[in-house]
């Protein structure tokens, strides 16, 4: 489902789901998301609505319950916010965006306007059509899917060259690029299945860490148990996650830092003159 976010929109999910457990609501709501793109997305919100208080939107959404779910818990997305995630999906396709980022998600909250996120927008002045208008200048940013570029005078043999991974085609400058950084300080991989890994959020900001001694301030940080799910290709960006069965999403080959899924480790670091070679698969 979130394969085309990038990953300023997958941590917005990341942080509606832990804004709705802290407030005691069983399911992930459209004003959670919201809370979520306000803890992200300052600086969109600066961009397109640069009058609108962060501050008070997050008084206004106040818990649905005193308990406080554990953030262990699963929770679901609610109907409206998967039909909200659906409509950023029908932005992002409307602007000829591949990557769906945190400013779809802004336009999918307003795209109904009987949600709760949408009215407290509309309270503060935001309306679908001046948001449209302000989010189309902005900067448009490639997908992980698409083609990099990289300048051909770095690399002017490969100038124009893509390989496939993954069905997509990518710019053999960036791939190359990417390979020798990964190889000029690790030579050691090992193929993993991968794993969800805890994480410490620390509870005023909802910024998040690896280092979990943070947890031993309870009054501060929070401990998650397997709250990180997902890591990416360092090449291609292919998705690695916990699964069950072969899936190649679920093992990788990693260095202790960085992963790689098992096409690009196969294609390129276990075949050293890939670059060097007449590779039949270039076009």
């Amino acid at each position: 489902m979130f394969e085309r976010y990038n990953e300023k929109a997958r941590r917005t999910i990341f942080f509606s789901r832990y804004e709705a457990s802290s407030l005691g609501s069983s399911y992930i709501e459209t004003e959670h998301i919201l809370l979520g793109l306000v803890r992200e997305s300052k600086w969109l919100f600066g961009k397109v609505l640069p009058n609108l208080d962060c501050d008070a939107i997050r008084r206004e959404i106040g818990p649905r319950s005193d308990k406080k779910l554990p953030t262990s818990v699963d929770l679901p997305l609610s109907e409206a916010s998967k039909w909200v995630l659906s409509r950023a999906a029908e932005e992002a396709n409307r602007l000829n965006d591949r990557h769906i980022g945190c400013e779809h998600l802004l336009l999918g909250l307003m795209r109904e306007e009987d949600n709760p996120a949408a009215q407290i927008l509309s309270k503060h002045g935001a309306t679908l059509a001046e948001l449209r208008l302000q989010i189309e200048k902005l900067p448009r940013m490639d997908a992980p899917l698409k083609i990099y570029n990289i300048p051909p005078k770095r690399f002017p043999r490969f100038a124009g060259e893509t390989v496939e991974l993954h069905g997509a085609r990518w710019n053999l400058e960036y791939v190359h690029e990417r390979v020798t950084h990964l190889t000029q300080y690790s030579w050691y991989w090992q193929k993993l299945p991968w794993k969800a890994r805890d994480i410490v959020i620390e509870r005023r900001r909802g910024s998040m860490s690896f280092d979990l001694g943070l947890a031993a301030d309870e009054a501060n940080f929070e401990l998650i148990k397997a709250g990180w799910k997902k890591d990416y290709c360092a090449i291609c960006h292919w998705a690695l996650y916990e699964l069950k069965d072969d899936s190649p999403h679920g093992v990788g080959y990693t260095n202790g830092r960085d992963w790689l899924c098992t096409e690009c480790f196969e294609k390129f670091l276990e075949r050293p003159g890939f670059f060097s070679s007449p590779y039949p698969d270039i076009t």
